[in-house]
């Protein structure tokens, strides 16, 4: 099994020095991912991290969190893990247990990539996830943005195995001697792909053995064209901004028109799995009719002499008091809880020293006097400067969680701790854990 070629076909690999996080289950798929990635890390002079997040789903999801780590501490892959409560979140959000899990899993995958200044994320994918997902998108009468499947490249997501079949992997791991776990929810009936896959994908292969690989390969053409389309709608758009003339829109191929306003949406740097066809359908009959339309994500859509125009209300959610259990706080969910000094083992969490918060501990949108010295910084820098090192857009910083005591920031979400509210060494300390509905990447898995 040589990956490289596909690799540097998508330009895959970081820099020369670079690093990969691998997400990893412990499951067939990413144990061979990863081993792979961590041999030709040697080779190709990048590291690679291995990510495990504890869904809490099963009695045995310990024991895939111990494989795990004892496969990577033999080998000197630094290893990060985190739990998230899975069942609970997805009734807070009112949305699948799928769904739920993908969105803890990328926004952990995020914040640990950017804690350890990772270039790449990794994830298991392969030819028969891309031939399920595909098979998914049209039973639920998808576009063919849904029908180009999972693309092997998304910012700094990347997919190696994207065009391996099962059977190649459990080769290479039979190869190399490789061990995995197996994840009791696979054989869960309630789950849609595992429907398919033990159902309906064994009659689909008894009419076609080579299913997998064909739908796999139309899934490639479809993307190549859909690539097409959006570079064709990208063409009557303006270079920036977020606004377009009426007159352009409507005057454009119908089959561009929705294209060119997702595009418009993909600007204001939201969640845009909110957005859907009665969305696009509304928005163009707002460019024939004039008006304003409030939108989700906080988006106000507005048509006025000629021109449809789409901003993000920047509003910021009011100051909030924070005490133990959990607070919604604009996109967010907020966990606070008393620990004991080394006792979580969550590495995203933000921690402050319990004996510093005297009188009050909030949540509030960032001000302009806000500053944070950052261990191992350069002195006292303001939170506006770090927004913009982080790749935090003006669009979103109004709505971004800033930790306060006693009215004075002490944390950015994403961003880092003051190391004046950081906790000593012993004694008790708060930790706040921050879980975000929207998401950089939208993908599956």
């Amino acid at each position: 099994m040589n990956l490289m070629p596909f690799m540097e076909q998508w330009h895959m690999l970081p820099r020369s020095g670079g690093s990969i996080l691998c997400a990893v289950s412990g499951g067939r798929d990413s144990m061979c991912l990863l081993h792979y990635l961590h041999e030709a890390s040697r080779q190709h002079n990048f590291t690679v991290a291995a990510a495990h997040l504890n869904h809490l789903m099963r009695d045995t999801a310990l024991r895939d969190v111990d494989f795990v780590r004892s496969f990577c501490t033999e080998r000197g892959i630094p290893f990060f893990t985190e739990a998230a409560p899975v069942y609970e979140m997805a009734e807070q959000w009112n949305i699948g247990v799928e769904e739920a899990g993908r969105r803890l899993r990328y926004d952990f995958l995020y914040r640990t990539a950017q804690a350890i200044g990772a270039e790449k994320i990794a994830t298991a994918h392969h030819m028969g996830d891309q031939a399920e997902t595909v098979v998914l998108h049209l039973l639920r009468g998808t576009g063919p943005e849904g029908l180009g499947g999972i693309p092997p490249v998304r910012g700094r997501l990347i997919r190696p195995l994207l065009q391996t079949s099962r059977r190649e992997i459990e080769q290479y791991l039979d190869e190399n001697g490789i061990g995995h776990v197996e994840d009791e929810t696979n054989e869960d009936m309630a789950y849609a792909r595992n429907r398919l896959r033990r159902i309906v994908w064994p009659e689909l292969e008894r009419i076609n053995p080579a299913v997998c690989e064909n739908v796999a390969r139309a899934a490639r053409i479809i993307r190549k064209e859909n690539d097409f389309l959006d570079e064709l709608a990208s063409s009557y758009l303006p270079s920036e901004g977020t606004e377009v003339m009426c007159e352009v829109l409507l005057g454009a191929p119908e089959v561009l028109r929705g294209r060119m306003l997702r595009q418009l949406i993909d600007r204001l740097s939201v969640g845009k799995k909110d957005f859907g066809a009665v969305h696009i359908e509304a928005l163009l009959r707002l460019a024939e009719t004039g008006g304003t339309w409030d939108l989700p994500s906080g988006v106000r859509a507005q048509c006025s002499h000629g021109t449809l125009r789409l901003s993000v209300s920047q509003e910021a959610p009011a100051e909030t008091v924070l005490t133990e259990g959990k607070c919604c706080w604009g996109d967010y969910t907020i966990c606070v809880k008393k620990t004991i000094r080394n006792f979580s083992q969550k590495r995203d969490a933000i921690f402050l020293n319990c004996d510093k918060i005297d009188k009050s501990l909030s949540v509030r949108a960032w001000q302009r006097e806000d500053r944070l010295y950052l261990p191992g910084g350069r002195g006292e820098r303001s939170v506006k400067r770090l927004f913009a090192e982080h790749g935090i857009f003006p669009a979103m910083r109004e709505r971004w969680p800033v930790i306060c005591v006693d009215g004075k920031a002490a944390a950015v979400y994403g961003i880092g701790t003051d190391e004046r509210f950081l906790p000593t060494n012993d004694g008790n300390e708060m930790e706040i854990t921050i879980y975000t509905n929207a998401q950089e990447d939208s993908g599956n898995g």
